[in-house]
């Protein structure tokens, strides 16, 4: 990435000016024949013969529309040869159909490139001239193609592809697009193992987290400083339980990405851990890991104050209109609520009801055994009410079943749980979150509406803190809100997705396939990432954004390279995303840096800019 001053011209003036470009030379002009004429959003362009032209390269175009100079920037989507010959059988003759004989003269054929336009300077919305001449870009072009010169706050997520296997400087995204300002969220789509969906993640959670402690540090004693409760929700195995550990899979050559992107020297992450409480103990059931794991539950009390009753039931069950009542008049005997003088809803249980899932099961189990019991008012209430038996006799079943299988994290009684609490969380820590363990797929559900809602209540009940961002990393989006639902629970995330990016929840998301997954999750996505992505998925509508020519690429892409697009880009960018220092995996994890990062004697954190500088400054 060495760049040397040389003379270029100013597209604005077109006056000889001093710049930092390094000594390069013209890789071709831009031809324009009939077939492949030039617009104001693609064009192609011809190569001298020695030179090496790629698919994702960037280039750059001077070229004039009027007497206007301009510079395009552009991405190569396809690269083709062209021999001066009209078909095979020609081809075929020059060599007498003989392949290892050699003829005296060359075909002379010729190289060329289909581009992308990614900007202008300035913005004109034109095609380049014919013969205008084309250049590898460097850095700085880089910058510019995707506006991250004009960028408040550019997040660094990785390296800007270049070809094959070169980068050509920092990729980022728009803090402005991810946190809320002009848009929330990111969403990853990737095939298992290959779409390295929750890594990258990962590293873009890290990048935040950095960013808003070096803001913390910039802007000591303002309130409004960016601050964050990260949770990482693990759903499979305990494969994110080992982050605090080093991976022995990161080499020397992820080293240097990560010292491109601003780190001196990459660490593994601090985090907090919490998995199901064990039924029988008051500890959390085995992980696997040899740190801290925190155990969670709940009573009955927990839920019902929490306003979390609702999620105990899945989707199926909420079909049924009069079970749905139900739900709500069970939940009416159990609770009082009340408003405060600022209008904040305050809950406790009602004195008289059943106060443990074990006397609400009892208290049921005498109801339904003597139907006509006069002695008890709030069952008198629930059958005047009109219920059908049957309905009854089922809510009973339903929810006895879910708490019986629950794995331990719902109590019987009415002691000994600990129910997940954000506010508990420490402030820039990320927390991980098992419910893979759960064995009920709307066991797992239930703990993620527990989190998004009490994240929901601290940002909009009127109990908001300033500068707090709630950060929730998870995949397999489509288990938690797919498509087509409407439960309660794919309610809930679809609401954090379109309305609460502005309240500080963000959603950094993943699934294997967006098409399964609630369009308006993935649609408020304002940053996408895809990584390697199977042809079927590709062809859906929601990849609309994505040029023809890149759907191929895509589907063969390797496991570091992303494709990401984000409003203020023309056109997407690849990317190069570095193996994190930390292990995503148990068998990968180790204790020993010297196995990681191969940096003996260093005793401390050294830390670099998260954050892209400002300037042409790349560290």
């Amino acid at each position: 990435m060495s760049i040397e001053v040389t003379e270029a011209s100013n597209p604005e003036t077109g006056a000889e000016t001093q710049s930092a470009q390094p000594e390069i030379a013209v890789v071709g002009r831009v031809g324009a024949p009939v077939g492949h004429e030039a617009t104001s959003s693609q064009f192609f362009f011809w190569s001298k013969e020695n030179a090496t032209v790629e698919k994702t390269q960037l280039v750059r175009v001077e070229s004039t529309t009027g007497d206007k100079p301009f510079r395009v920037y552009g991405l190569v989507t396809e690269v083709f040869r062209r021999s001066r010959l009209h078909s095979m059988l020609e081809e075929s003759d020059r060599f007498d159909a003989r392949p290892e004989e050699q003829v005296p003269l060359d075909s002379r054929g010729v190289t060329y490139a289909k581009v992308r336009v990614l900007a202008t300077r300035p913005n004109v919305f034109a095609p380049p001239l014919e013969d205008s001449m084309v250049w590898p870009a460097v850095e700085a072009d880089s910058r510019i193609a995707y506006s991250i010169d004009e960028m408040a706050e550019p997040l660094v997520v990785g390296l800007i592809k270049d070809g094959g296997d070169r980068v050509i400087g920092p990729a980022c995204v728009d803090l402005a697009y991810v946190l809320g300002a002009l848009g929330g969220h990111i969403n990853v789509t990737g095939i298992a193992g290959a779409g390295t969906k929750s890594s990258f993640l990962t590293i873009v959670l890290r990048q935040l987290l950095s960013h808003f402690e070096m803001r913390g540090r910039n802007e000591p004693g303002n309130p409004d400083s960016p601050r964050a409760k990260a949770v990482i929700i693990n759903v499979k195995g305990f494969d994110l339980f080992h982050l605090s550990r080093y991976s022995n899979g990161f080499t020397e050559s992820d080293l240097t990405q990560w010292q491109a992107m601003g780190w001196a020297e990459p660490r593994p992450m601090e985090c907090e851990y919490f998995a199901p409480q064990d039924p029988a103990t008051d500890r959390a059931i085995e992980t696997g890991s040899p740190l801290t794991v925190r155990p969670y539950s709940w009573t009955l009390g927990d839920l019902l104050l929490a306003g979390l009753f609702e999620y105990l039931f899945s989707d199926g069950e909420r079909v049924d209109d009069n079970f749905q009542l139900l739900i709500h008049d069970i939940e009416r005997i159990l609770i009082q609520e009340s408003r405060d003088a600022v209008n904040r809803i305050n809950r406790r249980q009602n004195p008289g009801a059943p106060q443990t899932f074990a006397e609400l099961f009892d208290w049921f189990r005498q109801g339904l055994e003597d139907e006509h019991q006069g002695n008890d008012h709030d069952w008198n209430w629930l059958t005047s009410r009109q219920h059908h038996p049957a309905t009854l006799r089922r809510f009973f079943r339903r929810l006895r079943r879910g708490v019986n299988e629950s794995g331990g994290i719902f109590r019987m009684d009415g002691g000994g749980s600990h129910p997940l609490d954000l506010n508990a969380f420490p402030d820039g820590m990320p927390c991980v979150v098992d419910i893979a363990s759960l064995s009920d797929r709307h066991l797992q559900r239930f703990v993620v509406a527990a989190l998004f809602k009490q994240a929901k209540d601290e940002a909009t009940g009127g109990r908001a803190q300033r500068g707090m961002h709630y950060l929730f990393l998870l995949d397999e989006l489509n288990r938690f809100a797919p498509r087509g639902h409407s439960d309660p629970i794919t309610q809930l995330v679809e609401e954090v997705a379109a309305e609460l990016r502005s309240r500080g929840i963000i959603l950094l998301g993943a699934q294997q396939q967006a098409s399964l997954v609630s369009t308006r999750v993935v649609e408020n996505a304002s940053v996408r990432v895809i990584g390697r992505t199977g042809g079927y998925e590709l062809g859906q509508s929601i990849f609309s954004f994505l040029p023809g020519e890149l759907k191929d690429y895509v589907e063969k892409q390797g496991p570091a390279d992303k494709v990401l697009y984000e409003p203020s880009f023309r056109e997407p960018m690849m990317v190069r995303v570095p193996r994190a220092p930390w292990a995503m995996r148990g068998p990968e994890a180790t204790d020993d840096p010297v196995q990681c990062l191969r940096l003996q004697g260093a005793d401390e954190i050294v830390r670099g800019p998260r954050i892209l500088p400002p300037s042409d400054e790349v560290p």
